[in-house]
């Protein structure tokens, strides 16, 4: 009897083992966490009720004030909302806007305010409206365009102990905000960062010095980022001549390199590219990791998501093995079909990181007639658009390890209004707000199902797109 019973005890704990062993936690189960059941990623809130973090981006009320829907929404919205040409969210005129927006999302299964929102919005109107929403915490100019595009000296030294200590400062009045939320998915950064500008070491159009880098050295004096270049010249260079001569510098001692604040083009480019590789991981991790650790002081309970990371050309393995160390989710964009070409540079991103995803801008776009070009994987028709949505949706669900996208866009803009890229935004509402039914009958649908197709990954059939990509139309 003893035996049986010793038997039974060893069973039930080889069971529980096995259980507990399938079963993994990321973050503090009070608030929104990770959760991985038998091999499946979810996203998890404090209440203990998994979901799929879906939403529309480009919610922000600008446009809503194009000259097309000005009077419009001065209508619908009311006065106040703008004070001095800014908009003013704590008027009655954003209450309003707000709670338009939560119906719009709730009304079709949409669930999250997605990245693009304003990363000011008060908190407590998140709270109150009941959306999950990405939280915006902006410390550096990343963005890839922006690097290019500022004048020298506007990416940080991140070596320098006053960096941190100015992170640590913004950092602490950002989460003091949001360090109790119920609904923030977690923490995301900046927009495409220039991490290695359109992959760098892979160029073959000439030279181009990486614009953070060239910030970073461009500092009068000694500084904490020269003391890592110079470091990185020791080990590349027998000599402080041979790594001046490199760059066309007359030096003749390592300490001369910290008063050249300009680099011209190398002799020999891909020993060039080595140097800023070097360089650019050391940058992208002291980054990283100054803002990980900010945000972990100040806030232990919230999700990391970090960057939105471009995808469209894959990423270096490097960049995929720096950032794993440092967020808790993989924020990417990536705009395509869903295809098992597509699903090979998911699952590649994942079997680096050994994290789960979240695909947070995506866009299918149909050209309507007050446009002239159009963002976006093109498809024929807004029901094409919707359809698609609904292949990508469900694609991206059979895939243990994606936990949900965020598509473009909320609201559609016509010519004249066109954003950063040039091209007009196709929206699952036009520019007055009315749904595009033909598109949100079969998103809705989609998001309806997502939860229930997610816990079937890898089991579900006729997941991958017939489309093939076409070249923007213009009107």
């Amino acid at each position: 009897m003893m035996k049986k019973l010793w038997t039974l005890s060893l069973l039930f704990t080889l069971c529980s083992s096995l259980v507990c062993a399938q079963q993994k936690i990321v973050g503090n189960k009070a608030f929104i966490h990770l959760e991985q059941q038998d091999g499946i990623w979810t996203m998890v809130n404090g209440d203990g009720e998994s979901f799929i973090p879906l939403g529309m981006n480009h919610v922000g009320p600008t446009t809503r004030f194009a000259p097309y829907n000005r009077d419009h929404w001065a209508s619908e919205i009311g006065g106040g909302i703008l004070k001095n040409g800014r908009v003013d969210f704590r008027s009655d005129g954003a209450k309003t806007w707000l709670k338009i927006v939560a119906k719009d999302h709730k009304d079709f299964g949409f669930n999250t305010l997605a990245f693009h929102h304003p990363h000011f919005l008060p908190t407590e109107y998140c709270n109150e409206l009941e959306l999950y929403y990405f939280g915006k915490l902006r410390m550096s100019n990343v963005h890839a365009k922006r690097a290019k595009q500022f004048p020298p000296k506007q990416f940080p030294d991140v070596f320098d102990p006053a960096w941190h200590e100015q992170l640590d400062g913004f950092v602490k009045r950002y989460t003091s905000k949001h360090r109790n939320s119920k609904y923030l998915l977690g923490y995301s950064y900046d927009d495409l960062p220039a991490y290695t500008i359109n992959n760098l070491e892979k160029r073959i159009n000439g030279f181009e010095h990486h614009p953070w880098i060239m910030d970073i050295l461009a500092r009068p004096g000694k500084t904490a980022g020269k003391d890592v270049w110079v470091d990185i010249l020791k080990g590349q260079y027998t000599s402080a001549a041979k790594a001046g001569d490199m760059y066309g510098l007359a030096v003749s001692s390592w300490d001369d390199f910290y008063g050249i604040c300009e680099y011209g083009m190398p002799k020999d480019e891909k020993q060039g590219f080595a140097d800023q590789a070097l360089m650019n991981q050391k940058i992208v991790e002291a980054y990283l990791k100054g803002m990980h650790d900010a945000i972990r002081k100040h806030d232990p309970n919230h999700l990391i998501l970090g960057d939105k990371i471009q995808n469209a050309r894959m990423q270096p393995d490097w960049v995929w093995e720096t950032v794993k160390d440092y967020v808790d989710v993989i924020l990417i964009q990536d705009y395509d079909f869903f295809t098992p070409a597509h699903e090979k540079k998911l699952r590649h991103i994942h079997e680096v990181t050994g994290k789960p995803i979240i695909n947070g801008d995506h866009s299918y776009g149909a050209l309507r007639p007050c446009m002239t070009t159009v963002k976006g994987v093109n498809v024929p028709t807004m029901e094409d658009k919707g359809k698609q949505y609904a292949v990508y949706l469900k694609g991206i669900m059979n895939l243990p390890f994606m936990l949900g996208w965020q598509t473009c866009g909320y609201l559609e803009t016509c010519a004249g209004t066109s954003d950063a890229t040039g091209k007009c935004q196709t929206g699952y509402f036009d520019p007055k707000g009315k749904p595009i039914l033909e598109a949100l009958i079969h998103a809705q649908a989609a998001n309806e199902q997502a939860l229930k197709w997610h816990q079937q990954a890898g089991k579900l059939n006729d997941v991958y797109s017939s489309l093939k990509r076409m070249p923007p139309k213009k009107k």
